[in-house]
């Protein structure tokens, strides 16, 4: 990739998202599958005018969502991955979901002036919020779901069975892609109330659900009331110390340490700002959607596990983007 290649990309990067959020409002990657549909057919569904819709899925074969053969378009073996029906890691909640943040991101400008979070969401009824939070979780849980299989393959615990914890779980779905890794493994997972409530309603009938003690805790409070993940084998904090500042941040680190068994160890996942764009990104992102959160360098996320009292025993990078710092309590 040549600078300007690389340049253009990041100029011209936001018509990618429109063709593939038009497409997807309109419902083209649920009329398509593996069986191919005509551009006619196709557009004469979703409501396109058909010259301009024909160009319009030569530019998704383009993008490489779709395929055109002979007999019509399907999803190419990418997009069969994302989207459409039975799509094995599903796309579909965190497209909807992207577009709310535009309107954070048109404040970046503001934003960078006054040194403080400019965005904020409006005032939110009971329903409306655990609408939302149902959204948020959904997703999340569609990225989790891709990253804890690399996460998994590249951590593995040395014991055939032991005691996972994780804080600040979301949408349980690293927790469940390791029991189900390691079926003599059991989970305690701790979370707040709503977030607690949604994943019993929604993973009861999950064959490591039985495996699984559920918790309610605020991490943001001094002290944890949480004696049932004492003597945690293996502890994953993912997605969770960009959400708030270092004071904050560090308080989990030591209370989470402080769950550990001797030899346990800490997985701290998240994005790392010096790791690529990715993470840089993410740290503006949260700039701008909370109110002093933030993503840290693998040296200061070190210097926090250590302050910890725990040994640094490196980092990872996960292929699609996230970093994982490990570290061990002697």
């Amino acid at each position: 990739m040549t600078p300007y290649f690389k340049f253009q990309s990041m100029l011209t990067g936001y018509r990618q998202y429109r063709l593939l959020e038009v497409a997807f409002d309109a419902g083209v990657f649920e009329l398509v599958g593996k069986a191919p549909v005509t551009g006619e057919t196709l557009c004469g569904e979703v409501g396109w005018d058909l010259a301009f819709g024909g160009r319009t899925l030569d530019a998704l074969c383009a993008l490489g969502i779709l395929d055109e053969t002979p007999d019509g378009y399907c999803l190419s073996e990418m997009g069969a991955l994302f989207l459409g029906k039975g799509a094995p890691h599903s796309m579909d909640g965190t497209l909807a979901f992207e577009k709310r943040l535009f309107d954070a991101w048109d404040l970046l400008g503001e934003t960078l002036k006054r040194g403080e979070r400019v965005y904020a969401a409006s005032e939110k009824s009971d329903a409306e919020y655990k609408k939302d939070l149902a959204q948020y979780i959904d997703a999340m849980d569609e990225a989790a779901r891709v990253r804890a299989e690399e996460l998994w393959n590249m951590v593995t615990p040395q014991e055939s069975h032991g005691c996972f914890v994780e804080l600040g779980f979301g949408s349980g779905a690293y927790s469940l892609a390791l029991l189900e890794k390691h079926p003599e493994w059991k989970g305690r997972l701790a979370d707040l109330n709503d977030v607690v409530g949604l994943f019993a309603e929604k993973h009861k009938a999950h064959p490591a659900f039985e495996r699984i003690g559920l918790s309610c805790v605020n991490l943001l409070d001094e002290t944890w009331d949480l004696p049932e993940c004492q003597g945690a084998d293996l502890l994953l904090l993912s997605n969770l110390v960009h959400c708030q500042g270092d004071e904050e941040t560090m308080g989990i680190v030591q209370r989470a340490a402080g769950l550990l068994a001797e030899g346990g160890i800490l997985v701290v996942h998240d994005f790392y700002r010096d790791r690529g764009e990715v993470g840089g990104l993410y740290d503006l992102h949260m700039m701008l959607n909370t109110y002093n959160g933030k993503t840290y360098t693998i040296a200061e996320m070190r210097a926090m596990v250590e302050k910890a009292g725990l040994v640094f025993a490196g980092d990872i990078s996960l292929p699609s983007g996230s970093c994982a710092v490990l570290a061990r309590k002697a």
